[in-house]
């Protein structure tokens, strides 16, 4: 195992864990005032936060275990932690490119009925 490369995985998972927490704190207080439902994303930006920071805890005992010792059991549970994060990630993605199309197919029609309306309008001005 590369104790470098494991290293950086730790800086980094925990510093954008950190963020997220704290990012997903603010956006779940800001949203009670759009009712519960509003807070929602800030609790998912929190859960994902904190199994960042459970990565960077797992990587950080591995970086302290002893040599020899038999560490696949926090290979497997910081691998774990990394496989619920880009699980839920993926499923926010999906949900996001699912959302970002309905938007599109609506709007067009929407834009093209705006805009015969608008070309009526016009249509009916008459200038002297």
């Amino acid at each position: 195992m590369d104790k470098v490369q494991l290293q950086r995985l730790t800086n980094w998972t925990g510093f954008v864990g950190v963020i997220s927490i704290i990012f997903g704190i603010i956006s779940a207080i800001s949203g009670l005032f759009l009712y519960i439902i509003g807070a929602i994303p800030g609790i998912i930006t929190i859960i994902l936060g904190v199994k960042l920071l459970n990565v960077k805890n797992t990587g950080k005992a591995l970086l302290f275990a002893p040599e020899g010792q038999d560490n696949t059991a926090k290979i497997n549970e910081l691998f774990s932690n990394l496989g619920v994060y880009f699980k839920i990630q993926g499923i926010l993605i999906i949900i996001s490119l699912v959302l970002m199309i309905i938007a599109i197919i609506t709007t067009i029609p929407v834009g093209m009925a705006l805009f015969e309306g608008f070309a009526n309008i016009t249509s009916d001005l008459h200038y002297y």
